[in-house]
């Protein structure tokens, strides 16, 4: 039976298009048009999710003028599923490229969890491409891979489940399974993102999306260990000096607050942390007004 792709192209107020960069084809939802007195805004998913994650702020951010695209990272949803798309330094040249490609003067990148992780280093390694960086339950990467009580307890469980192939990728696909983690990991009694099990679930079910996803979260926590991964923590490392927004759900059951306190050992530029109230960690879906006007006012304060 043909792979149900009709999540990738869920209509809306926005339009889809694929984007070549880097050796591969990404999926993009695209709304608003390119404007030289504002930046460009990319919005990069996290796990266990695609593009939709961002549905509550695209159409918001095109009519205030901004071009928004929206991608599916490498080997997720309507993107590319090439081999070793689990590399994060392929993963963040990907952003780069698809920078580039779009021929954008300058960016805003926005990225939640793992694509926030990413947009850390895409800007630390070509910073000249950036007026801005927002970060969403995800603080700086080299963070996450110092000893140390930055991540709790819960985190932990979910890297062990994530190194059990068999057993993770085969859950990974259940409807069930997906709005029993979305729910974990959101606030108590909060569905915005829970409720969208069957959407998430669905786009894992594309061949070899399952296993991409689990691939990536793999290679996240065992970098360190591997040249490649040394070579990607050191290449994010650079100061960064365009101004950083961080925000974080106050009740996010993955990361405390505590795993933000390095940040400033990276943002040199201006840096402001915000911790939005009755949110986990998919705060843009859980918390979608209070994010999208955060969102809008610090695009506001960007100078190109």
């Amino acid at each position: 039976m043909p792979a149900d792709t009709t999540c990738i192209t869920m209509p809306g107020p926005w339009r889809h298009e694929k984007i070549q960069a880097n050796g591969a084809q990404f999926h993009a939802a695209i709304a608003g048009e390119h404007r030289d007195d504002r930046p460009l805004v990319l919005l990069v998913h996290g796990f266990p999710q695609y593009w939709w994650a961002w549905r509550n702020q695209i159409e918001p951010l095109a009519g205030a003028g901004y071009h928004v695209v929206a991608i599916d990272r490498r080997g997720i949803g309507g993107s590319d599923k090439t081999p070793n798309s689990e590399d994060g330094l392929t993963l963040a040249f990907d952003i780069i490229s698809v920078v580039r490609a779009l021929g954008a003067r300058k960016t805003v990148l926005v990225g939640h969890g793992r694509g926030g992780a990413l947009g850390w280093s895409a800007v630390s390694m070509e910073q000249n491409l950036f007026a801005g960086l927002v970060t969403v339950s995800s603080p700086h990467p080299r963070t996450l891979h110092r000893v140390g009580m930055h991540v709790t307890l819960r985190t932990w469980r979910h890297v062990l489940a994530s190194m059990i192939s068999p057993l993770s990728q085969k859950g990974l696909v259940r409807e069930d399974a997906v709005r029993s983690l979305l729910t974990e990991w959101s606030a108590p009694n909060n569905d915005g993102a829970a409720a969208q099990a069957e959407l998430y679930a669905q786009a894992l079910q594309l061949p070899g999306a399952a296993k991409v996803s689990l691939d990536q979260l793999r290679w996240t926590w065992r970098s360190q260990h591997s040249p490649t991964g040394r070579k990607y923590l050191r290449e994010s490392a650079n100061a960064i000096h365009v101004p950083v927004l961080a925000v974080r759900g106050e009740q996010d059951p993955l990361l405390p607050d505590r795993a933000w306190n390095k940040d400033l050992e990276f943002a040199f530029g201006p840096y402001r942390k915000m911790r939005i109230a009755d949110a986990g960690h998919f705060v843009p879906e859980e918390q979608p007004d209070v994010f999208t006007k955060v969102l809008l006012d610090f695009l506001a304060t960007i100078e190109l």
